[in-house]
């Protein structure tokens, strides 16, 4: 739809930021009272009506994602209100729609990292962010010595070695199709082969990304003609370091070994191993490959 008649606000554009990059860009516009709706149909595009509005041409992938509605004056035209349900008071005033805008992972090349090639459904977008912390985890001492007359550990003493754990959380925003089957099989897995998150330019490795679950909720398109829905995923990372001299692993792209969910401190051989059941020699943690997640219909 075309956008309504609309005027920029003489406040707008607000903009601030700092050094460090951290920018905050808002816009002010004003437009019928009656038009406030198409207005922000218009601008904000969501689902399967494209992508919302850039902030400038000079931030193309800052894009608008939130808002407030305000009146200019306050002038209720008379009426009587008999069901809340479908009337609602009007104004004879101008709405004054004040949008802020983010940038956004989304399917068009317009996102956090340009380098970031994953793919997402057209009209959807993503956030990411990561939390890392730090686990510790006791070796006992049969399988460690003292480096300066090789002699090991009393079995009463343990060492105590970090072991990094980050959980990465991706949102995704306006989903049409949402793939449940897909994401039910990826629960408690880890992933096959190497893959990115949108917004991340991170390389997971293999088995190193386990999918701990997700949250759903219901949405809605800025034009009401739609129910959408946004899917926040949690994922967590176990990279551990180990020997460069172990051969039980894979090698990461910079030459560094890394050792996954897949993987377990072994005492008698002082190294990373892969216990497998006994049966059929399947690994403790299935594996899937989540590179499919995004391109997924069902």
């Amino acid at each position: 739809m075309p956008y309504p008649a609309f005027t920029e606000h003489e406040d707008s554009p607000q903009e601030s930021g700092n050094r460090s990059g951290e920018l905050s860009f808002t816009r002010v516009f004003l437009t019928a009272w009656a038009d406030r709706w198409d207005f922000i149909a218009e601008h904000f595009k969501s689902g399967p009506f494209g992508l919302p509005a850039s902030y400038s041409s000079r931030w193309p992938g800052v894009l608008a994602d939130g808002f407030t509605i305000d009146k200019l004056v306050v002038k209720p035209i008379a009426g009587t209100i008999d069901d809340p349900n479908t009337q609602q008071l009007e104004h004879d005033t101008q709405a004054k729609i004040s949008i802020t805008y983010t940038p956004l992972q989304t399917d068009q090349g317009q996102q956090q990292d340009p380098n970031d090639p994953t793919p997402l459904p057209a009209g959807t977008w993503c956030t990411y962010s990561q939390d890392s912390n730090i686990e510790f985890r006791s070796i006992p001492g049969r399988s460690v010595k003292w480096v300066s007359d090789n002699v090991l550990l009393p079995a009463d003493v343990n060492t105590i070695v970090p072991e990094p754990i980050t959980t990465h959380q991706i949102s995704w925003h306006q989903v049409q199709v949402v793939p449940w089957v897909t994401l039910g099989d990826m629960k408690g897995c880890v992933n096959e082969s190497a893959c990115r998150l949108p917004g991340s330019p991170q390389v997971f490795q293999p088995e190193t990304l386990l999918f701990e679950g997700l949250q759903d909720e219901v949405t809605l398109s800025t034009d009401a003609q739609w129910s959408t829905r946004k899917i926040t995923l949690r994922f967590i990372e176990k990279a551990q370091k180990g020997f460069a001299s172990g051969a039980r692993t894979g090698a990461a792209p910079t030459g560094s070994t890394i050792y996954g969910w897949n993987y377990q401190w072994r005492d008698d051989v002082s190294d990373y191993d892969r216990p497998v059941s006994s049966d059929d020699g399947s690994p403790m943690f299935k594996k899937y490959d989540f590179n499919t997640l995004w391109t997924s219909q069902t």
